[in-house]
């Protein structure tokens, strides 16, 4: 893993491939027919027909870094989505793991601001 996280999941891994094992450590397949349909589902569902009718804020973060996500997905949902907050992680598609404490700031933001 320390050899392909770094372009698996960009960010901090992609310098510091070292800290996979510590990051991973908390990642657990529930089973690989589970991940199999994670897949699958990404070339069968769109979402973009119905997001014009979300009602509630909506935060949308991405990792800058990120090769399975592309930044410009993040924009496109919260450019469809309206009242949406775009954040975007200067990091990988582990930001929330691997930018905790950053994540865990904005999404309290967020949730501070949409009372």
């Amino acid at each position: 893993m320390r050899t392909v996280a770094g372009d698996i999941y960009g960010g901090v891994l992609r310098d510091s491939p070292e800290r996979a094992r510590e990051i991973l450590r908390h990642v657990h397949w529930s089973s690989d027919y589970g991940y199999y349909l994670q897949l699958l589902a990404t070339f069968g569902w769109m979402s973009l027909p119905w997001l014009a009718f979300l009602r509630q804020p909506t935060l949308v973060m991405i990792g800058r870094d990120d090769p399975l996500v592309p930044e410009a997905n993040g924009r496109i949902l919260a450019h469809l989505i309206p009242d949406a907050r775009l954040v975007v992680v200067d990091d990988g598609h582990l930001f929330l793991i691997t930018s905790a404490e950053e994540s865990a700031r904005q999404v309290s933001d967020f949730l501070g601001a949409s009372r």
